[in-house]
């Protein structure tokens, strides 16, 4: 088990930046912790954890509405999954 901490990924309506937790050799938890997103997108965040827990990594379709943050979470994540090993 293990739990990292991506990068931060700066886009033009906040910051991204995830604490993902992987137990038993599959992502179990993600923690949007400090990240940030203006006018409402933060609440994308629900839906992006649950996809990225679903697919176990960024193979999901964006979110409709928040293509922006939805690539921002996937760089985050993908930098998370890169610290897993």
């Amino acid at each position: 088990d293990k739990t990292v901490t991506s990068a931060a990924i700066p886009y033009q309506f906040g910051t991204v930046q995830l604490t993902v937790t992987r137990t038993s050799g599959k992502i179990s938890k993600i923690d949007i912790g400090s990240s940030s997103a203006t006018n409402g997108r933060q609440s994308a965040y629900a839906y992006l954890v649950q996809y990225a827990i679903a697919s176990q990594g960024t193979n999901f379709s964006d979110l409709s509405g928040a293509t922006y943050t939805t690539d921002a979470f996937k760089q985050a994540l993908s930098s998370a999954i890169t610290k897993l090993g």
